[in-house]
């Protein structure tokens, strides 16, 4: 296990490093620069010359050099630990994203919570009742929570809760009300975010639970004597987690990543809507490290799947055969 974790992690590097190339370049052929959040609203009515002042403030930031030097540039800070100042920000890069994390880590992880917590049982209720009016009724929800865009859902809850019944809040964090309060303002989001994981693991949950329950060893089980609840919990489910452990790891990035949409819907602020601004604003750092961020956060969730997988199934191994 050890050697296949640094096999990993050194392919890693060129797989950030091809990365790191592909988005810069995107960034460089994208139209428009971050010049344009520094023309004034009024410069039609200031004596100056706007090709002068974005070639100016173009030689400022240093984006009048050719792209490869600029690449290096940030790259070679990045190799030391350093992000650069966010352009629009005023700001080190590695400050701003720091300070949005606790937002998007309570977000994210209250709606993966709940997604879990709901999913697995109704899941469970599903399969062992298949074809039940239960079943087709979670089936119909789960089809119902993947074609349901993040953003309707989000509006329909604020025109409802917030516009016509006044009970919570249509947007924000609540960081200046007291405890007892802030939890209105995460529900919403909280939940709009959480319908989206929980078809998704409801539907894995189902089908992979309903796969072993037809193996023979679940037979074999049941022939022995063995209560049916004792067959589902015991020895059935530590197999069927193995498909919902690939989706959960591969729902872990947007911990980090923030959900742009929802975040910015209910004016979060968390890294979603950072990332959100930073590319209206075309802050090429911010982009930059926001984007190397979440990349590293999906090759790190992919590795800890794998881990998972040994442990959870002893027959799963990498190490290499001669």
């Amino acid at each position: 296990m050890t050697g296949y974790i640094i096999r990993r992690v050194l392919i890693t590097i060129p797989m950030l490093l091809a990365l790191s190339i592909l988005v810069f370049g995107l960034i460089k052929v994208a139209p428009g620069d971050a010049t344009a959040f520094f023309i004034p609203s009024n410069y039609s009515d200031v004596a100056i010359d706007l090709e002068t002042f974005k070639a100016k403030i173009r030689q400022e930031l240093g984006l009048d050099r050719p792209v490869y030097i600029q690449y290096l540039i940030w790259l070679s800070n990045v190799v030391r630990g350093d992000f650069g100042y966010a352009f629009t920000y005023h700001v080190p890069v590695k400050d701003l994203i720091i300070a949005r994390i606790p937002a998007t880590l309570e977000l994210q992880v209250a709606a993966l919570f709940l997604a879990v917590l709901v999913s697995i049982p109704v899941g469970i209720v599903a399969a062992t009742r298949q074809y039940s009016p239960a079943d087709h009724a979670v089936t119909t929800l789960s089809f119902l929570g993947l074609s349901l865009p993040n953003f309707w859902l989000a509006l329909l809850m604020i025109m409802f809760f917030s516009v016509y019944l006044h009970w919570l809040p249509s947007g924000g964090i609540g960081a200046d009300r007291p405890l007892t309060e802030q939890w209105k303002y995460l529900l919403m989001p909280m939940v709009v975010l959480a319908s989206e994981y929980m078809a998704w693991y409801v539907r894995f949950t189902r089908s992979s639970l309903l796969d072993v329950l037809r193996t023979d060893y679940m037979t074999t089980a049941r022939a022995k004597g063995m209560r049916e609840r004792a067959v589902v919990y015991r020895h059935a489910l530590k197999n069927a987690l193995l498909p919902l452990v690939t989706v959960i790891g591969l729902s872990l990035p947007r911990i980090l990543g923030g959900a742009i949409i929802v975040e910015s819907i209910f004016a979060w602020p968390g890294l979603g809507r950072l990332a959100y601004d930073a590319v209206l604003r075309r802050d090429q750092p911010l982009i930059m490290a926001l984007t190397m961020l979440t990349a590293a956060t999906i090759i790190l969730s992919s590795l800890v799947v794998d881990i998972l997988y040994v442990r959870l199934d002893p027959r799963i191994s990498y190490q290499e055969r001669s």
